[in-house]
């Protein structure tokens, strides 16, 4: 496996288990290996990763957005929610984007997600750790479709001493990645 893919399935098995045990993160410093680790099942659809747990567990897709340098910038990763009852705010909710940025970018800014020329929407960052900072989305149906006939979706963060930043994440692919979850 690349460094690259290693990387990417180790931050994304650490959100799994961040959101699935939000008691148990704070207490990760404490738990002992219990063995080798099982090496998640990768494959590429499209521009997207579609992770998946080798004993049939939850699935996420995923995709690393870069910089108009070209170096990674974000992680974006969507998973399904397997409720049917779930719902904010009165809308229901089918899935979830977890977008994490690296440390350095300005909280009060948030982060904003357009697709394609549609209106931007914002999100609030939750919570900074050491393998960055997190924006967790909820997803309605509505937003899942604009993602679907979709060609970009811009993800915008302003990060201190560089202003606002522009990283596109391709949706090639974001149908199929996100009928296989």
């Amino acid at each position: 496996m690349s460094i690259k893919a290693n990387l990417l399935a180790r931050c994304v098995t650490l959100f799994f288990m961040l959101s699935a045990f939000p008691a148990a993160a704070q207490k990760l410093s404490d738990l002992e290996p219990a063995g080798p680790a099982v090496e998640p099942k990768i494959t590429k659809v499209g521009d997207w990763s579609l992770v998946c747990n080798p004993d049939g567990g939850q699935c996420a897709m995923t995709q690393l957005g870069k910089d108009p340098d070209g170096s990674p910038a974000i992680e974006f990763v969507v998973r399904k929610i397997n409720d049917d009852s779930a719902e904010i705010n009165g809308v229901k909710v089918d899935a979830v984007a977890d977008i994490i940025t690296p440390l350095g970018v300005l909280l009060d800014f948030g982060l904003q997600l357009q697709i394609d020329t549609g209106e931007p929407r914002s999100a609030p960052f939750r919570i900074c750790q050491a393998q960055g900072c997190l924006v967790r989305e909820p997803l309605s149906s509505e937003v899942i479709d604009l993602l679907k006939g979709g060609n970009i979706a811009l993800v915008t963060v302003a990060a201190e001493g560089a202003g606002a930043i522009d990283i596109e994440i391709s949706l090639r692919g974001f149908t199929k990645a996100y009928n296989s979850l």
